[in-house]
C-alpha cells in the first residue's frame, strides 16, 4: 500500500492514502447499513402479514370445527331416527313375512290336499330343488302333527314327496363332490331331513375310498385323510365335529381294526409268540401316537372319544397281555439257559441256600475231592445280554400298557430269577464249592477270579438296565419300595458270596504256599556246612513265586480299581505273616542268612508288582531288614537293630530274630533295643 521504501520518507502521502481508504470503507459501510435497514423493514412487514394470515386461518379453523360438531350432532340424530325407523319397519315386516310364508304353506298344502298333480313352479322346476326341499320339510313337520283320521291321505302324499326330495338331495350332494359351495347348501337343507345321516355316511365312504390299499403305514394314511378332509368337512357340513367323529370312527373300526387283527391273527396262527407281542406293542403305540396327532387337530370336544375307540380295539388283547408276556419271558429265558448248559455238557445241580446246606458243602469241600469242572466258569455274557435284551423289550412294551408298576415288578422277578438266581448265583455257588477247604497239596486253580470278572461285567449290565428301564416305570409308585428291597437284597447276597469265595481262594493260596515251604524247605537249607555256596533263590522260593505270580495275574484279570488293591494287600499281609512264621522255624549261619536274603529279595520283587497299600510294602522292607540281622557281624549288630527300616517293628520281634543266629549263644555283646 505504501508503494515501497520511498513512501517511508513521505508521511503526508501516507496519511492522505489512509484517509482515502477509510473514506471508501465508510461509504461501503453506509451502503450495507442501508441495505440491512431495508431488509429488516421488509422482514417486519412479512412477519406482520404472516401473523395476520395465521390469525385468519385460526378463525376459519374454529368455524370449521363448530360446523363439524353441528354436523356430527345432526348425524347422530338422523342415525337414531333411522335405527328407530328400521326397527319399526322390521316389526311390521316380520309379521308380514310370516304371514306370507304361512300363506305359501297353506297354498302348497292345499295342492297336496287336492287329487291333482303338483303343478307349482317350485315343485316342477329342477333348479328349485333346494327351495322345494325346504318347503316340503316344513309341510312334512306340520302334517305329522295333524290327525291321521282326517289327513291320512295328505300325510302319505307329503311323506312320499318328502322321501323323493330327500333322495334327490342325497343324489345332488353326491354329484356335487367338487363344488363345496353347492355341497354346503345341500347339506344345510339335508340337515333337517331324517336322511341326513345317509348323506354323512356317503361322504365318509367317499373319503374312505381314497384310503390307499397296501400302504406301508396305515396309521399315517388315516391321519393324512383326516387332516386333509377336516377343513372341507368344516366348510360343507353345518355340524362338522359329528362328521369328523364319524369319519374317525369308520377308520378305526374299519381299516385300522382289520389291519391290527390280521397282523396279530397271523402271529397267533403261526405260533410266533414274540411276533405277536411285538406286533401288539407296535400297533398299540402307533394308535396312541395317532390319537395324539388327532387331539392336536381338535377333532372332538369329548376327551374320552379316542381312548374309548382305542379300548374297543385292544381290550380283547390287553386283557391277556400280561400273562402272555410273562409266559413268553419265562420260556425264552429258560430255553437260553438250558441251551447254554447243554453246550457245556453240564447237568445243572440243585443248589439250596441255607445254613444246613452251606455246612454240608463246607464239609464236602474239606473232606472230599472238590469238582473244579476244568476251570469252566459257567457264565456267559452273551446269554446275559440276550436275557437282558428280552426283558428290556418287555419293559418297553409294558410302559405303554395299564398297570405298569405291578407288571414291571413281575418282569423284574423273572429277570432276577433267571439271570441272578439261575445263572450268576449258580455259577458263584459252583465256583465256591470248587475251592478246597483242606490245605491243598497242589496249586489251587485261579479260575474263581474269572468268575468274579464275568460276574462283575454282567452285574454292571444288569444295574444299567435297572436304572434305565425299571426305575422310570416304578418311581413314585406303590411297588417302588418292594422292588428296591428285592434288588438290593439280591445284589447284597451275591456280593457276600463273592467275598466268601475270595476269602476261601486266599486261604487256599496261602495254604498251598505253607505246604510248599513246610514240605520242601529243610532246616539244613539255611545252615550249609560249606561256605562255598551259590547265592540265589531256593527252589521252594522259586516255586512259590511262580505260583503267586500266576495268582496275582488272575486277580488283575478278575478285579480292578480299589477291589484289586484290597485283595492283593490282603494276600500280601497273609504272605508276610506266613513268611515271618516260617523263618522263625529255622536257625541261620551267615551263609544260610545270605540265602534267606536271596529268597526274601525274590518275594519282595514278586510283591512289588502288585497293587498294594503303602503299609503292606513297608512290611516286606522291614522283613528284609530283620533278615539282615542274621548276616551282619556281631560288632555291627546293634547298629543294624536300630536301622530306620525297623523303627516300626516290635522290639520283641527284633530280639526273636537275633536269637535265630547260630552264634547267638556265643555273642558277647548285648543289644539294647530300648
Amino acid at each position: 500500500m505504501t508503494g515501497g521504501a520511498e513512501t517511508i520518507n513521505d508521511p503526508v502521502s501516507l496519511k492522505n492514502k489512509f484517509e482515502e481508504e477509510i473514506g471508501s470503507l465508510q461509504m461501503l459501510c453506509d451502503q450495507f447499513q442501508s441495505k440491512i435497514s431495508l431488509l429488516e423493514h421488509e422482514l417486519n412487514k412479512d412477519k406482520r402479514e404472516y401473523v395476520n394470515q395465521l390469525q385468519r386461518l385460526y378463525e376459519r379453523n374454529a368455524e370449521a370445527i363448530d360446523k363439524i360438531r353441528q354436523l356430527d350432532s345432526t348425524m347422530q340424530t338422523v342415525s337414531t331416527k333411522v335405527v328407530h325407523l328400521g326397527d319399526q319397519l322390521e316389526s311390521v315386516h316380520q309379521p308380514r313375512q310370516r304371514a306370507h310364508d304361512a300363506l305359501q304353506l297353506i297354498q302348497h298344502f292345499d295342492e297336496f290336499l287336492s287329487d291333482q298333480p303338483l303343478n307349482s313352479m317350485i315343485f316342477t322346476d329342477p333348479d328349485k330343488l333346494l327351495e322345494s326341499a325346504d318347503l316340503v320339510q316344513k309341510l312334512y313337520s306340520i302334517s305329522q302333527e295333524l290327525s291321521k283320521d282326517k289327513f291320512l291321505a295328505v300325510q302319505a302324499r307329503i311323506a312320499h314327496r318328502y322321501e323323493e326330495v330327500e333322495r334327490l338331495l342325497i343324489d345332488e350332494f353326491g354329484r356335487a363332490q367338487r363344488d363345496e359351495k353347492k355341497m354346503a347348501a345341500v347339506a344345510k337343507i339335508l340337515s333337517e331331513f331324517k336322511g341326513y345321516s345317509h348323506c354323512v355316511a356317503r361322504y365318509v365312504e367317499y373319503i374312505q375310498s381314497l384310503f390307499r390299499a397296501g400302504c406301508d403305514d396305515v396309521y399315517a394314511e388315516a391321519l393324512q385323510l383326516v387332516r386333509s378332509h377336516k377343513p372341507k368337512i368344516e366348510a360343507i357340513f353345518p355340524s362338522p365335529t359329528a362328521v369328523v367323529q364319524k369319519l374317525i370312527l369308520s377308520l378305526y373300526t374299519g381299516r385300522l381294526k382289520e389291519h391290527i387283527y390280521a397282523k396279530l391273527r397271523d402271529c397267533k396262527d403261526s405260533g410266533d409268540r414274540e411276533g405277536y407281542l411285538v406286533g401288539l406293542a407296535q400297533s398299540y403305540s402307533s394308535i396312541l401316537r395317532l390319537n395324539k396327532e388327532l387331539d392336536a387337530l381338535h377333532v372332538s370336544s369329548d376327551a374320552s372319544f379316542l381312548p374309548t375307540l382305542t379300548r374297543s380295539i385292544f381290550d380283547r388283547y390287553l386283557s391277556t397281555y400280561q400273562s402272555e408276556e410273562l409266559d413268553y419271558l419265562n420260556a425264552q429265558c429258560s430255553n437260553m439257559l438250558q441251551r447254554f448248559y447243554e453246550s457245556k455238557k453240564h447237568v445243572k445241580k440243585q443248589i439250596h441256600s441255607g445254613g444246613l446246606q452251606e455246612l454240608k458243602r463246607d464239609v464236602q469241600a474239606r473232606l472230599l475231592t472238590v469238582e473244579t469242572y476244568g476251570g469252566e466258569t459257567f457264565l456267559s455274557e452273551d446269554v446275559a445280554i440276550s436275557i437282558l435284551q428280552e426283558t428290556k423289550n418287555a419293559f418297553n412294551r409294558a410302559s405303554q400298557k395299564s398297570e405298569v408298576p405291578k407288571h414291571s415288578e413281575n418282569i423284574l422277578d423273572i429277570l432276577l430269577k433267571y439271570l441272578y438266581s439261575e445263572h450268576l448265583d449258580y455259577a458263584v455257588e459252583l465256583a465256591i464249592a470248587g475251592i478246597s477247604l483242606a490245605e491243598p497239596k497242589v496249586g489251587p486253580p485261579a479260575y474263581f477270579f474269572s468268575v468274579v470278572s464275568q460276574n462283575t461285567t454282567i452285574v454292571l449290565l444288569l444295574m444299567k438296565q435297572y436304572e434305565d428301564s425299571v426305575l422310570p416305570l416304578i418311581k413314585g409308585t406303590v411297588v417302588e419300595q418292594c422292588v428296591a428291597k428285592k434288588w438290593s437284597t439280591s445284589l447284597r447276597s451275591l456280593e457276600q458270596k463273592i467275598n466268601m469265595g475270595l476269602e476261601r481262594q486266599l486261604n487256599a493260596v496261602i495254604g498251598y504256599v505253607r505246604f510248599v515251604l513246610s514240605s520242601e524247605q529243610k532246616k539244613a537249607d539255611f545252615r550249609p556246612d560249606s561256605q562255598q555256596i551259590i547265592l540265589g533263590a531256593s527252589a521252594p522260593c522259586q516255586q512259590v513265586v511262580r505260583f503267586l505270580s500266576g495268582q496275582a495275574t488272575a486277580m488283575e484279570r478278575g478285579c480292578d480299581g480299589g477291589n484289586l488293591v484290597v485283595l492283593q494287600t490282603e494276600l500280601a499281609n497273609r504272605l508276610y505273616k506266613l513268611l515271618l512264621h516260617h523263618i522263625q522255624q529255622f536257625t541261620f549261619n551267615s551263609a544260610g542268612a545270605m540265602l534267606l536274603l536271596c529268597d526274601l529279595n525274590e518275594y519282595r520283587k514278586c510283591v512289588s508288582q502288585w497293587r498294594l497299600e503303602a503299609n503292606a510294602t513297608r512290611q516286606f522292607e522291614s522283613l528284609h531288614a530283620l533278615a539282615n540281622l542274621l548276616v551282619v557281624l556281631p560288632d555291627n549288630l546293634s547298629d543294624a537293630a536300630h536301622s530306620p527300616m525297623l523303627s516300626d517293628v516290635d522290639h520283641t520281634l527284633i530280639q526273636d530274630f537275633i536269637k535265630l543266629r547260630h552264634d547267638y549263644k556265643n555273642l558277647k555283646i548285648s543289644v539294647n533295643l530300648y
